[in-house]
């Protein structure tokens, strides 16, 4: 009896375990593979037409460059939602490059009213950057703008953030996939597998690995993490691991973290805005200053009477301190035909 009541317990307790530990484990589609599951998912990516969606990115590297010690800590993070009329994203960033450091946050709104910026904020060391862009945009920080040189149409032009670039026939950039069951992704019950991520191949997809440096680095990585598919939609849902960086030039680790709702889209208001940035307000800033309406300009730069005489040079204001070889000059150009010029 005490033996069959052993057993028994050792029952009760691996009928308890496999309940607490088999929840959300649901089968793949039958015959499909892991495999199967994550490539139809990365060809359906195109088809999303609306979403919710957010990411997050950690990193903490360090390096040598020509015999000088580097040092990259932060953290960026992108939310938002996307439709084919609208689109709303935040972006915020802390980091920090040995000294030098930035922090802000960086608002957009697309809808059918127009295009919406809120940039606030902004940090930015070492402190003559930051007076460099005090100075530049202080007519258009911490509150909404419209910018009038843009179109809806041109954001949302560019497809969603969803969309990866992936062809039949291309290799997947997951290796050693592991099904788990099932979770729940912003609401959006997914298929989770555990995978190692061919991370070049991955940004190569969103057009991120491009740059010779960037491929350089992620040569000497690696990454494992988790991979989200949409039981009903079979898309991406998500993904997210650890890439662990071994280049002498920049070591350490970086944390990715996705996540996608793919069956809606939130709404986009149109800001209470101000102000509106036009293509010559920009073409005026390039130029290294704020744009300043000249109705509000200090009359003593514009009003001759009223300039500090200090700043007035008399001999180019009365012709009878001129010096006599200025004089003959001007008179000699008094008469040059400009028709042939």
């Amino acid at each position: 009896m005490k033996a069959l009541s052993k057993v028994a317990l050792l029952g009760l307790v691996a009928g308890l375990f496999v309940t607490a530990t088999g929840c959300g484990q649901e089968g793949l589609p039958s015959g499909k593979s892991p495999e199967d599951v994550i490539k139809a998912a990365l060809l359906n990516q195109a088809q999303i037409t609306k979403s919710v969606f957010e990411m997050n990115i950690t990193a903490d590297l360090k390096g040598e460059v020509d015999g000088v010690q580097n040092l990259l800590k932060g953290t960026f993070d992108i939310s938002g939602t996307q439709d084919k009329e609208k689109m709303s994203m935040k972006m915020s960033v802390d980091g920090k490059m040995n000294e030098d450091g930035a922090k802000g946050t960086v608002e957009l709104r697309a809808n059918t009213d127009g295009v919406f910026a809120l940039v606030s904020g902004l940090t930015i060391s070492p402190a003559a950057t930051q007076e460099l862009i005090d100075t530049m945009l202080k007519d258009y920080m911490n509150q909404w703008v419209m910018l009038s040189f843009m179109k809806a149409s041109d954001v949302l032009g560019s497809g969603q953030m969803t969309q990866v670039s992936y062809s039949e026939g291309d290799d997947l950039p997951f290796t050693n996939i592991q099904y788990k069951g099932t979770t729940d992704i912003l609401g959006v019950k997914s298929y989770h597998f555990t995978a190692d991520i061919d991370e070049e191949m991955l940004l190569g997809m969103v057009d991120a690995a491009s740059i010779a440096d960037t491929q350089a680095l992620l040569a000497a990585a690696t990454m494992t993490g988790d991979v989200y598919v949409a039981v009903n939609e079979m898309v991406l849902t998500g993904f997210g691991g650890t890439m662990k960086l071994a280049d002498p030039e920049m070591n350490g680790t970086v944390d990715v973290s996705f996540k996608l709702d793919p069956t809606k889209s939130g709404d986009v208001k149109t800001p209470d805005y101000k102000k509106t940035l036009t293509e010559e307000d920009i073409a005026m800033l390039m130029f290294g200053g704020a744009v300043t309406d000249p109705t509000l300009m200090d009359p003593a730069l514009t009003d001759p009477t009223l300039m500090d005489p200090a700043l007035i040079d008399p001999t180019l204001m009365d012709p009878t301190l001129m010096d006599p070889a200025l004089i003959e000059g001007l008179e000699g150009l008094e008469g040059l035909d400009t028709t042939t010029l």
